[in-house]
């Protein structure tokens, strides 16, 4: 998100008015849960701390941000208003909530649910295992959807899908380095919507692979079930056992 801003405040130019706006879209997108230090905030969109301090004074004075009493930067009553007013997955959170939390109890891996925005893939609800070595996949993290299990099975199910596939450029390059084609692409997804799901190992990092299966509400396509698992845990079997439960766990809750 940080590096988009980055890209963003390039294309735009050096108006003053043009950059202070996306750099005030920056320091609300660098903005997480738990909160955020003010060195943190200015060094996430690359700013002094004086211009951080004063962008973060008039957002706060919106709504949009708050401090906490230690000083802390997070996110303000009218940002948490306007998400949940424009939220187009609200509907499917709940069941999507239930599902990623039955699914991590009973196989105690990270479990996410992903929904298709445009070409990438988002996380809208995740639950995280308790294992010592765990891969963490949390609500809003996003991706390119031609790399990896989640993505590979919304462009493969969803009616939605853009017609480039996500690959404007006709190549894409996964995490070991790896060149593949739209081509390639497309005759993968066709494999996995006869299979019924989707299976990646390293293609969007190196320390994970994945299982993907769509979720149907109302016969449409609401997003996809993922099992994370770090490379540690890649026993044939193992992998076997979670794509049995993992299909299992979305046809029940479709």
């Amino acid at each position: 998100m940080e590096a988009d801003f980055r890209q963003t405040e390039a294309a735009q130019g050096s108006a003053s008015g043009v950059r202070a706006v996306t750099r005030a879209l920056g320091l609300l997108s660098a903005l997480g849960g738990e909160g955020r230090t003010l060195t943190e905030m200015a060094a996430a969109i690359e700013v002094s701390l004086s211009t951080a301090s004063r962008l973060l004074a008039t957002l706060k004075m919106a709504g949009y941000v708050e401090q906490s009493p230690e000083g802390l930067w997070g996110p303000g009553v009218a940002l948490t208003a306007l998400l949940y007013r424009t939220d187009r997955w609200a509907g499917v959170r709940p069941l999507a909530g239930q599902a990623v939390r039955a699914l991590r109890d009973e196989l105690d891996e990270t479990v996410a649910f992903f929904v298709l925005a445009g070409s990438e893939r988002l996380c809208i609800e995740s639950a995280e295992c308790g294992r010592p070595v765990r891969r963490v996949v949390a609500p809003g993290e996003r991706g390119p959807a031609c790399l990896g299990a989640a993505g590979k099975a919304l462009l493969a199910f969803c009616e939605d899908r853009p017609d480039d596939l996500g690959v404007p450029g006709g190549t894409f390059t996964t995490a070991t380095g790896t060149t593949r084609t739209r081509e390639d692409l497309r005759a993968e997804l066709a494999e996995i919507a006869a299979r019924g799901s989707a299976f990646s190992a390293y293609e969007s990092t190196h320390e994970s692979w994945s299982v993907a299966v769509p979720v149907r509400i109302a016969g449409r396509v609401a997003g996809v079930l993922a099992t994370v698992v770090p490379a540690t845990r890649n026993e044939p079997d193992y992998i076997a056992f979670i794509t049995q439960r993992t299909i299992a766990a979305a046809r029940g809750v479709s």
